[in-house]
């Protein structure tokens, strides 16, 4: 069997036995990447490719990288430059277009070597008004922790409410990593 197709078998058997277990953490994860020696995340910077795959407004971005700088300061990791930090937090949200997902999951390498039915597999639970947590340790950028939450904004909301929603939604989507940053508490 070659590496890519055993590498894709692992990862969706990772996902399959993650669901099942009422004890872990909804999130997807790789069980055997050292959350707890995280230290310091970045934020891609504006320029970066991946912020080419989505068009989000700079508001848009600024409320999201917001809500996630408080949330990873809550989880006492600290701000640092890419090139210094332990992880990026990226992040995507589902709107439309699933072509803009799968360019996401591309730059983020999410299950690079699976076929077109196992990324619908990974892919079943998502539909648009969602938000796509991922954290990249900066070693390979490659995605080792991802959650999907609802984020229904609607245009009749008040911009504090959507300003909420965006809140709840990332501190949702992060919550899981303080238990796997402090499997013993």
């Amino acid at each position: 069997m070659s590496y890519h197709k055993s590498a894709a078998i692992i990862f969706i058997t990772m996902l399959f036995s993650l669901a099942g277990c009422a004890n872990q953490p909804s999130a997807k994860y790789n069980a055997n990447y050292p959350f707890s020696e995280i230290v310091s995340y970045s934020l891609f910077p504006r320029s970066h490719a991946i912020n080419d795959v989505q068009r989000l407004s700079d508001f848009q971005r600024n409320r999201i990288e917001l809500a996630i700088e408080e949330a990873m300061e809550d989880l006492d990791f600290s701000y640092a430059e890419q090139e210094n930090a332990d992880v990026v937090v990226s992040y995507f949200v589902v709107q439309s277009s699933l072509r803009e997902l799968k360019a996401y999951n591309r730059e983020v390498k999410a299950c690079l070597v699976c076929t077109e039915k196992e990324q619908r597999t990974i892919n079943k639970a998502v539909r648009t008004d969602m938000l796509i947590i991922d954290l990249l340790p900066t070693s390979n950028m490659r995605s080792v922790y991802r959650q999907v939450t609802d984020l229904k904004m609607k245009p009749k909301n008040s911009s504090d409410e959507n300003r909420q929603l965006i809140i709840d939604a990332v501190e949702q989507a992060l919550a899981d990593l303080s238990v796997l940053v402090n499997p013993k508490n």
